[in-house]
């Protein structure tokens, strides 16, 4: 327990100093005697001791109403604080549980709306995906169909490279195959080379006569395509020619714009060309990229060649066709059904 404070103690040490004084004086004058004297100094001693235990007690009930004021605030303080809490727990439970009770709701109404919107989409989105399937298996099933046509007449060897893709595909060269083999052409050139080379290359085999020129602008392409020449012994027929691009300008008068195609240079011994089939340069050197080859190679064509575009679905080999037929009133065109389509040209006096 703390002791008073030393202002506390004020009071009762000046009446001890005033009684001790009074005592010494009396027994100087021989007033009191020391029995008395003693006595007074005890119940002095006594009376003290009960005036500082009173002021402690009083201390301390002081201190104790201090603490049930500090206690009573306290206590209201924190009874507030868990009012409050408990208002807003309670809102954040009620939100919770009608957030809870929504979310139940859209949960029951989902299945509900998910078929509905089945119901309404699926007929069309069914259609569209029947249509698709269904002309992806008729396409897949011709190209088996041609595939195994264009194995049958070249009889080629029994590891032949991949077509479709980037590489022309079964039907366009089951029909160039038969040309070959209705017309017997002593002079096929090829626009682009791959895949396609060692076809014909085996369909003029087949034919008995003919040789074959492809033209690729691509230097380690036109290595690969010599590399499986060889492995096939088609050699002696086809010949793989590296023709880079180069600048080419259109007649100025007509209105065109400037191109890329194969350098003049290998392509000026071709004479009198009886199958010309053109894939490329591809789409990527340019715009209406093959082109020049009708300007450039239709001259050097014989009257009865047969000219084959492929990937005649594009714009822009549908717009070369066109210019084609614009720059020869003579020039007529078939167009073939294929994966890609197949434009074919040949000449009225023929």
């Amino acid at each position: 327990m703390r002791l008073p404070k030393a202002r506390l103690w004020v009071p009762p040490a000046a009446v001890a100093a005033c009684g001790a004084g009074f005592l010494v004086t009396f027994r100087g004058f021989d007033v009191l005697g020391w029995a008395a004297t003693l006595e007074l100094a005890a119940l002095g001693t006594v009376g003290m001791a009960v005036g500082v235990l009173a002021i402690m007690v009083r201390r301390v009930a002081y201190q104790v109403r201090r603490l049930n004021q500090v206690s009573d605030t306290n206590t209201r303080g924190i009874s507030e604080a868990i009012g409050e809490c408990r208002v807003e727990l309670t809102g954040a439970v009620e939100g919770a549980r009608a957030e809870v009770h929504e979310l139940r709701g859209d949960l029951e109404n989902m299945p509900a709306a998910i078929a509905e919107r089945v119901d309404k989409y699926q007929p069309r989105h069914f259609r569209e995906l029947t249509k698709h399937i269904t002309r992806q298996g008729c396409a897949d099933y011709e190209q088996q169909a041609a595939w195994w046509e264009l194995r049958e007449f070249p009889q080629p060897a029994s590891f032949m490279p991949a077509l479709r893709g980037w590489a022309a595909s079964p039907d366009v060269l089951r029909l160039v195959a038969r040309a070959i083999g209705e017309h017997r052409p002593k002079l096929v050139v090829e626009c682009g080379s791959g895949s396609s080379s060692i076809w014909l290359g085996y369909a003029l085999r087949r034919a008995g006569t003919g040789k074959l020129v492809a033209l690729e602008h691509d230097e380690r392409y036109a290595r690969l395509t010599r590399d499986m020449v060889a492995a096939h012994g088609l050699s002696d027929i086809v010949d793989v020619r590296h023709a880079p691009l180069a600048d080419w300008r259109s007649d100025p008068d007509a209105g065109f714009q400037d191109s890329h195609w194969y350098a003049l240079d290998f392509v000026r011994d071709l004479v009198d060309i009886e199958l010309l089939f053109i894939a490329g340069p591809p789409a990527g050197t340019g715009t209406q990229a093959r082109y020049p080859a009708g300007p450039i190679l239709f001259p050097l064509c014989s009257p009865s060649a047969l000219v084959v575009l492929d990937d005649a679905d594009r714009a822009d080999e549908q717009a070369i066709g066109d210019r084609w037929l614009a720059d020869d009133p003579d020039l007529r065109r078939e167009i073939v059904a294929a994966e890609k389509s197949t434009h074919v040209f040949t000449w009225r006096s023929a």
